[in-house]
């Protein structure tokens, strides 16, 4: 198979990635894996909406294949994903434990939710010219008051991994449940934003060929931008396109011309994932990158500020234990006479033997000590926690975009402090700094000016 000039490109990120990056990752307890598994494969189209959104129907009239199952009620509970199967290939369906396990699929992440996932998840191959350029990944209906409990899995969860991974996430509603579903609420309010970009989300009212008249269908479309508005936290509302299933409407003889345009200009829209796919990896990494950078920010200043606290203890420590070295005994003998003779009356007669060093250096060693009790059970500790409860005190967000980053890493961070504070005290912090910022402004700003700007 020929290398293609994105292969490339991939290929050339990849090895940047692992070279310049790959045991700050590590070292920072970061998967790096997560940043390279989207490179894997082809471009991905992800549809998710309420049961009976018309998913399957969609899908079938995308491909021109009748094979997804379709119907009113909940029809299928398993994530499907549809991939090309080439000329020499037969159609076939490769269950969730080949699926997962296949080194050469972005999917080997869906083994930690579980065997009752992967009881539910398929890849299907396809004779079909549309899925040449990208698969495309068909999910269960979004339900009210399911639990975790309830399917087995997380189910949220599973949308998040596989909407970090697509290219284009078609969201779907349907007129009689126009964005009221709980699982489609926490989704859009909270999964989705946190695994991939707006720009690749999609919202699209479908079956609108089953409102009885205009003014259902207003209804409907108003309803669906209230719903919308309330999950997104948004006023200002993102484009909402509506389509049909041309089956339906050609079996009810339906008039939907007026429809046509928006229903071609939707399906024009998913066709261009492929053109998007380099975009869009290369903004994950520079997401990812851009994360770790604000963690190894925040404990570069987290061990700065340790040290700067810490040297003038360190300095008092040393000037008194060298003090008690000297003086110490001078004290002792004063007090209660003993020793007879103290460490400096015995240097200044030039009589001095191994017996003259004990009490000197046990004064010494004795106040070395006190100050690192101090050290490491008050000053080091109350740094500890200042730390895990008041983070944001060690790092500048000065930004929307880094208050946003900060959001997603904050956890990480007070992880990391909980479990390794006496180790990152002492770490190169600054050296993975710099190491980050040169990353993203020589090497993947050259990967950015080799793409040129995305469009669809």
């Amino acid at each position: 198979m020929a290398i293609t000039s994105e292969d490339k490109i991939l290929e050339d990120l990849k090895k940047a990635i692992l070279k310049g990056l790959g045991r700050t990752f590590e070292r920072y307890h970061f998967d790096v894996e997560k940043v390279l598994t989207p490179m894997k494969w082809k471009p991905l189209v992800l549809i998710v909406g309420n049961y009976s959104s018309g998913k399957s129907t969609f899908i079938n009239e995308l491909i021109e294949r009748d094979i997804q199952r379709t119907g009113q009620a909940p029809t299928d509970d398993s994530f499907t994903i549809l991939s090309y199967a080439g000329p020499d290939e037969e159609e076939e369906i490769i269950p969730g434990s080949t699926v997962v396990n296949d080194p050469t699929l972005p999917f080997e992440h869906l083994r930690s939710y579980g065997q009752s996932l992967i009881s539910h998840l398929w890849l299907k191959k396809v004779k079909s010219d549309v899925l040449k350029d990208f698969a495309i990944i068909d999910t269960p209906g979004m339900l009210d008051s399911v639990t975790e409990k309830d399917r087995g899995y997380d189910y949220l969860g599973v949308i998040g991994e596989f909407s970090r991974l697509a290219d284009c996430i078609v969201l779907m509603f349907d007129p009689h449940k126009a964005g009221t579903i709980k699982e489609t609420y926490e989704a859009i309010r909270s999964t989705l934003p946190g695994a991939t970009g707006e720009d690749r989300i999609i919202y699209c009212l479908n079956r609108i060929d089953e409102c009885d008249n205009i003014q259902d269908l207003v209804r409907s479309y108003g309803a669906l931008c209230w719903n919308l508005s309330q999950m997104t936290g948004r006023k200002d509302m993102p484009r909402i396109y509506l389509t049909y299933s041309s089956s339906h409407a050609v079996q009810k003889d339906i008039d939907v011309t007026s429809w046509d345009n928006e229903r071609d200009e939707l399906i024009s829209t998913i066709k261009t994932a492929p053109r998007m796919r380099l975009s869009h990896i290369l903004q994950d990494a520079d997401r990812a990158i851009r994360e770790l950078g604000i963690v190894t920010e925040f404990m570069k200043n987290f061990k700065a500020s340790f040290w700067e606290k810490v040297m003038p203890t360190i300095k008092v420590g040393i000037l008194s234990s060298i003090l008690a070295f000297f003086v110490g005994d001078v004290l002792s003998n004063l007090l209660i006479g003993f020793p007879d003779t103290p460490f400096l009356t015995s240097l200044l007669q030039g009589h001095m033997d191994l017996s003259n060093f004990i009490f000197p250096i046990v004064n010494a060693v004795l106040v070395i000590t006190l100050f690192t009790l101090y050290l490491q059970r008050l000053l080091f500790p109350r740094h500890i926690r200042r730390a895990i409860e008041e983070p944001e005190g060690f790092i500048d967000l000065d930004t929307t975009f880094k208050k946003d980053l900060w959001k997603k890493a904050k956890t990480k961070v007070v992880e990391l402090v909980k479990l390794q504070a006496p180790r990152l005290i002492w770490m190169r912090h600054e050296k993975a700094f710099s190491r980050v910022n040169k990353f993203l402004e020589q090497d993947l700003q050259r990967m950015f000016e080799l793409i040129g700007p995305p469009s669809r």
